[in-house]
């Protein structure tokens, strides 16, 4: 009886809970599916160490809150050690901001571009 009662009274908070979270980080989302997919694509064309390499990039962007929500972050690409990220304006990166530097950070990574789409 008791595991009746819980079991209808937490799984919808759960579910809300993860339809909140999912809402309030669709775009990192967004370029999470956009990088999964892509990686099925192009499985035999690229190495694995360039997969797990932008797998690390993408997960720092993740854990930064300023990145994250970064409204001009629109996806980034990483090939053999080198990150591009793909922007909507051409003033990425703020100066003012260590941007760059959480993502020059990361394993692998020599250097980081940006390009306007």
């Amino acid at each position: 009886m008791l595991r009746r009662v819980i079991s209808r009274r937490i799984r919808p908070i759960w579910v809300a809970a993860l339809a909140s979270a999912a809402w309030a980080n669709r775009d990192d989302l967004r370029r999470w599916l956009k990088f999964i997919r892509r990686s099925v694509d192009q499985r035999n064309s690229r190495t694995f160490s360039d997969f797990a390499t932008e797998f690390r990039v993408r997960a720092a962007v993740s854990a930064s809150p300023i990145l994250r929500r970064d409204p001009a972050l629109k996806d980034l690409v990483v090939h053999n050690g080198v990150v591009t990220v793909l922007t909507t304006t051409d003033v990425w990166p703020d100066p003012h901001n260590n941007q760059i530097h959480r993502l020059k950070c990361v394993k692998g990574i020599s250097e980081v571009t940006s390009r306007s789409e």
